[in-house]
């Protein structure tokens, strides 16, 4: 792929990422899961197994500790969808990042091509 076609279409990527970045929606950083429990009944199966799934946690990490805050019921459906959606945004950071790397790199070849040196 010649430089300047593969540069554009690295730039068009880099411009639908950052677009998707900055949208307005709502992000749960950190993990949104649902957590079994048992729930203390002695005559209910889930005492010898797993438990029920039946509560929602969003988990992150505060300065190298992990933190959990329990999720209400009635705000699970917004947390699930903005746990997905933070999971996608640090993917489309991540590839960004990688965009800009390959710019980068594509760029200093170019230096050394067109570099002159005069003695």
């Amino acid at each position: 792929m010649a430089v300047s076609s593969e540069m554009s279409s690295l730039e068009r990527e880099r411009r639908r990422l950052i677009r998707f970045l900055s949208s307005p929606h709502e992000l749960a950083v950190g993990s949104v899961a649902r957590v079994r429990r048992k729930c203390g009944n002695p005559r209910c199966g889930c005492l010898s197994g797993q438990g029920h799934p039946q509560t929602i946690f969003l988990f992150k990490d505060d300065q190298g500790r992990r933190r959990c805050k329990l999720i209400r019921r009635a705000d699970e459906a917004r947390m699930h969808k903005a746990g997905d959606r933070y999971r996608k945004w640090r993917k489309a950071l991540n590839r960004l990042r990688a965009i800009e790397n390959r710019q980068r790199h594509i760029l200093l070849a170019e230096i050394k091509k067109k570099a002159i040196f005069y003695e």
